[in-house]
């Protein structure tokens, strides 16, 4: 599958998601910010997956000279059923008009102490990520996935994964 033939439009200026974008594809997108139509700290999968369809076809509306606009958005969402626990994901939603698909990347569990933050201060992951980490912006960077893991996964790698599923679909004779 070669990804890099197409005109990709991004809905917006984060470095790790146009990073996640770049790896992915071998291209690189026309970058625009676009408002996710969500709250700034989504809190279910549904609202993550939402957030991202938003950016996917106002990008692609706002930039007409691409193919395929791509919507990436970081959310929480909390398991109910098996661990009681507070998950970070990324989903990717790419639409060229007429299809639209969805890829999520590595749902990965956050602090309890973070979840409770979170909710109780109407703030979001990256603030207590910056402020645990002594970096600013570090959702431009390796964030969350970076600190909790010791830089063995970085926020770009996790999105390049939803980048990658939610593409394959336009390029893999299988889904034909």
């Amino acid at each position: 599958m070669d990804f890099s033939t197409i005109r990709y439009a991004l809905g917006t200026t984060n470095a790790a998601k146009k990073a996640a974008v770049q790896m992915a594809t071998l291209a690189e997108p026309i970058c625009q910010s676009v408002p996710s139509g969500v709250s700034g700290q989504p809190m279910s999968e549904e609202e993550t997956i939402a957030g991202a369809i938003n950016r996917a076809k106002t990008v692609l509306a706002e930039v007409p000279h691409a193919q395929i606009g791509l919507g990436l958005e970081g959310g929480l969402m909390y398991d109910d059923r098996y661990t009681h626990q507070w998950y970070l994901i990324s989903v990717c939603a790419a639409w060229n008009g007429a299809e639209l698909h969805v890829g999520k990347g590595l749902s990965f569990p956050i602090p309890n102490k973070a979840a409770e933050r979170i909710q109780k201060e109407n703030i979001e992951l990256s603030v207590i990520i910056d402020e645990w980490s002594g970096l600013t912006n570090s959702n431009h960077q390796g964030g969350a996935y970076a600190l909790l893991t010791e830089d063995r996964i970085r926020r770009a790698d996790v999105f390049r994964d939803a980048v990658l599923a939610a593409l394959t679909p336009f390029f893999s004779k299988l889904y034909e």
